[in-house]
């Protein structure tokens, strides 16, 4: 018994032996795979930050107790090339070959290697006995141009994969990477009829062309290149409605809308629409500011067979191209030549009208023929506008928004109506209305809102010589760094600040001449401005009442007494902040007043050199390239 439990006490132990021993191997080898990987990860660190030659130290010395560990031979390799030591690369890689002599992506590995290496013959041959293993298999092609392309040999990308079409029989292969590599050789055509291909192959993918296209339609030789193969393509297929959606994109792009409109027309028909892509079209020329193409196509539609839902809104997208053609002054909305022309039921419009008059009478129609609806109450509000804004029309103004902010659509456009309502208040001088409707406005409206009546209710402050409570209104627009109100509050704010201190009777007398800026009281408003200049001389208000003469003067067409105003500025004023602006105004007053291109440019050049720092200088330097008539 004795002898037995000796034994086993024996086999006990050795096998206690062989288990440390084994622990102790498995420490061992962890301690190497650690340092292992601090080493590999030391490597790649060198890599990227381009000590190549030191990342191949250690790639060396890892390579030598791991020759078959695949990321230290890239790694490797990659640093070889780099350095540009070919020669070691090549060999690297003939040594993974002799494990593996078949492996096409070593084989096209070390064409690639032998092509840096400044032998193209030796490359192309080892290249195309890899695709003469099999010459249908297109990875093949796909591997030997990748490395041609990292190489940024195009053009001989390009035979490859032409050649891979040929071998397979198939000219649908390879489509994007072709069409890619022309559009890199600036072979635009080339590269459009690739593009072409795929929506032949899937007309659903026109809009995916489009963004392919993009990537070189910015260049308008780009865009003139694609618009020539669309066009050949369109007339060799008459019915392809996605080959007209990307030639009508195109002429977009090139701002031709009259050409676009007369794809959307034929799209139009193809499809049996009704008016519903003219309707399309005509929405998206007006977000381009298209207006007289928009105009065109809205009309188009109110004239047409489209369905009844669609009508009222084209003929408020009509209306609303015809209000923005009269503030661009174009022919369409005053052209003594265009006809009159019916618009809805029982109603005769004339675009000879006087400006804004054929739009008001669009909007007034629309509002009789579709009563109590939001096409209706969208119409009034634009009445509204315009006669407020155009006519200054403060009674009519009035009642368009106060039956709007009373429609019961629950629209965001009550609100809008509510703050141009208390804006015609405003203009009225009954700032306790303006006050009351703020309020209002404060208890009711959406969050969205609230910052903008805040701001002008900070400016109704303002007006009034509350300056403490302006500002503390302010404060907390300013605050919110997202608010697209930020910039104007921090303004205002800095201004009232500034100039408080001053004087307290120096900046009421500004602020009343502002509030009768906004009342349009433009005369009254300058005697206002210079009783600053003359009562308050020493304030830091004297060039800002200066300024603001100067615009005033220009609103009153006094462009003389305007320049001269300016003038004070830039060149009596040193230590004012505005001269820069002054000298701005000085040429666009030459620019789009008195036409005088030289004086112009002198102007904003003066802005170059006297003001390098100004945020108008890069605005100055496109508009001496403009009127020089240099490329942007």
């Amino acid at each position: 018994m004795q002898c037995l439990y000796a034994k086993l006490a024996q086999a006990v132990r050795r096998l206690l032996q062989i288990i440390l021993s084994l622990c102790a191997i498995a420490v061992f080898a962890g301690a190497q795979q650690v340092d292992i990987v601090a080493k590999l990860r030391l490597a790649q660190s060198f890599e990227q930050s381009g000590a190549w030659d030191r990342a191949v130290t250690i790639y060396e010395s890892l390579l030598e107790s791991n020759p078959q560990n695949f990321v230290i031979l890239e790694g490797l390799r990659r640093s070889y090339m780099e350095l540009k030591q070919y020669d070691k690369a090549t060999e690297l890689v003939r040594q993974q070959l002799r494990g593996n002599p078949t492996d096409e992506n070593l084989l096209s590995i070390l064409g690639g290697l032998y092509d840096l290496a400044g032998r193209p013959q030796t490359a192309d041959s080892i290249w195309h006995v890899v695709i003469k293993k099999n010459p249908t298999n297109t990875n093949l092609y796909r591997l030997i141009a990748a490395q041609l392309v990292d190489h940024r040999q195009y053009d001989k990308a390009i035979e490859i994969y032409v050649e891979g079409r040929e071998a397979t029989k198939n000219h649908g292969l390879f489509v994007e990477e072709l069409a890619s590599l022309y559009g890199a050789l600036h072979q635009y055509e080339s590269a459009t009829r690739e593009y072409i291909k795929i929506v032949r192959t899937n007309p659903q993918q026109a809009t995916y062309v489009q963004s392919r296209l993009s990537s070189f339609t910015g260049r308008e030789e780009g865009r003139r290149a694609a618009l020539g193969v669309i066009r050949d393509e369109v007339a060799r297929n008459t019915e392809e409605v996605p080959l007209y959606s990307i030639l009508a994109w195109l002429f977009m792009e090139g701002k031709q809308y009259e050409a676009a409109l007369e794809q959307y027309r034929i799209i139009d028909r193809l499809t049996k629409a009704n008016g519903s892509e003219l309707f399309q079209f005509g929405q998206r020329a007006a977000q381009e500011h298209a207006y007289l193409a928009s105009a065109k196509a809205f009309r188009e539609v109110v004239d047409g067979k489209a369905a009844a839902t669609i009508v009222p809104f084209a003929r408020f997208g009509y209306a609303r191209a015809i209000e923005e053609l009269s503030v661009e002054n174009d022919t369409m909305a005053r052209a003594p030549d265009q006809r009159s022309s019916r618009v809805g039921r029982g109603s005769t419009v004339s675009e000879t009208q006087p400006t804004f008059q054929g739009a008001l009478a669009l909007y007034e129609s629309l509002i009789m023929d579709h009563p109590n609806t939001e096409t209706a109450m969208q119409a009034l509000f634009r009445i509204g506008t315009i006669r407020f804004t155009r006519f200054f029309d403060l009674s009519g103004a009035a009642a368009a928004f106060d039956k709007v902010r009373t429609m019961p659509f629950g629209s965001n456009l009550m609100y809008e109506a509510a703050l141009s309502l208390a804006e015609v208040q405003t203009a009225r001088n009954d700032l306790g209305r303006t006050r009351a409707e703020y309020d209002r406005l404060l208890k009711g409206s959406p969050e969205q809102f609230r910052d903008r009546v805040l701001f002008r209710l900070a400016e109704l402050n303002y007006f009034e010589a509350r300056f403490d409570s302006a500002s503390a209104v302010l404060q907390g627009i300013s605050g919110n760094a997202s608010n697209d109100l930020t910039n104007d509050a921090l303004q205002l704010l800095y201004f009232i600040q500034e100039n408080k201190a001053a004087g307290q009777a120096a900046l009421t007398e500004f602020a009343l001449a502002d509030l009768m800026v906004r009342q349009r009281k433009y005369s009254e408003a300058i005697v206002r401005f210079q009783s600053v200049l003359t009562q308050y001389p020493t304030t830091a208000l004297v060039d800002d009442a200066t300024m603001r003469i100067g615009e005033l003067q220009l609103l009153l067409n006094r462009v003389d007494d305007a320049l001269a105003l300016f003038r004070t500025v830039t060149n009596d004023m040193p230590a004012s902040i505005l001269r820069d602006h002054a000298q701005m105004r000085i040429g666009e007053i030459y620019e789009n007043r008195l036409k005088n291109k030289q004086k112009a440019i002198e102007a904003y050049e003066h802005v170059l050199a006297n003001y390098p720092t100004s945020l108008f200088v890069e605005e100055a330097r496109k508009r001496i390239r403009l009127l020089r008539g240099d490329s942007l």
